[in-house]
């Protein structure tokens, strides 16, 4: 082995282990403890299967498809969205690209539960700032989504929205204008340009934006609680009330299982279609 190699491995061997120890290591345990005895505390006992049928024999699953719903919903409205605003920053903000680029970006450095309470008061009925402003300026009363499953849809595609827009910006910087220009002189249409040039090349940032929109919303439990107002659970607070409340972790632990299994079977086919190196121009 001669030194470089040996250097690189050194270098890796801190990761490597910070890894093991705080990803590893705590999902293996979450994992043997959703096979021990439910509502026991020990680890020590005869694996078995009872906590995923009480999963499915009293309705847990039901958490579960709400969370695996609103981020599907999620992902597809936030990639939407974020298509004209990356390509109005791509193709047509020029200087202001950059100052586009901070006021969309500014939020994320906000507290998620500080941007979930303003958007709970812009949605109040009567006293919010929607409905007061509609009712006083136009005598028009709109009524108000809170504490429906829309509101907690809402909540999660503002929250989550930037996380789509940069990396298709980036997939989108990739597409060269040549390209474009060449389709339009050859008589495609603006959609044909875009499904048949942008969208290819764009790929990669497209995916991307798109697995950490789904995986932060697969994971979300703010949005339901402060605009849902528990219209519905989703995975997370079920999680949460089986450790917390009632004590009963091997329960907790196997639904923590099953959403990290959602979680790969859609991450992992998703990151064997994504070419990093060519994202990054290597």
């Amino acid at each position: 082995m001669d030194e470089s190699a040996r250097n690189g491995l050194v270098s890796v061997i801190p990761v490597v282990l910070l890894l093991l120890v705080g990803f590893a290591l705590p999902l293996l345990f979450i994992v043997y403890t959703g096979f021990m005895p439910s509502r026991s505390f020990g680890l020590i006992g005869d694996p078995t299967l009872e906590n995923y049928r009480i999963i499915i024999a009293d309705g847990y699953w039901r958490p579960l498809m709400w969370s695996l719903a609103f981020a599907a919903a999620t992902t597809v409205l936030s990639l939407v969205i974020a298509w004209p605003i990356a390509k109005a920053l791509v193709v047509h903000a020029g200087r202001f690209a950059s100052l586009i680029s901070i006021l969309v970006a500014v939020p994320v450095f906000i507290a998620e539960s500080v941007r979930l309470f303003g958007a709970h008061l812009f949605m109040m009925p009567k006293g919010g700032i929607l409905a007061g402003s509609m009712n006083a300026l136009f005598g028009i009363d709109v009524g108000s989504i809170l504490f429906t499953p829309l509101a907690t849809l809402v909540g999660m595609v503002y929250i989550y929205l930037p996380f789509a827009i940069f990396p298709m910006v980036l997939g989108l910087s990739q597409v060269p204008r040549e390209q474009v220009e060449a389709a339009k002189d050859l008589g495609a249409s603006g959609w044909q340009t875009v499904i048949n040039v942008e969208l290819p090349i764009a790929l990669p940032g497209i995916l991307i934006g798109g697995l950490l929109v789904f995986v932060l919303a697969l994971g979300a439990t703010g949005e339901a609680a402060i605009l849902g107002g528990q219209s519905v659970v989703v995975a997370v607070q079920s999680i949460e009330q089986r450790f917390n409340y009632a004590q009963d972790w091997p329960l907790g632990s196997a639904l923590a299982t099953v959403l990290c299994v959602i979680t790969a079977l859609v991450v992992f086919p998703s990151m064997r279609r994504l070419d990093v190196d060519r994202l990054f121009r290597r």
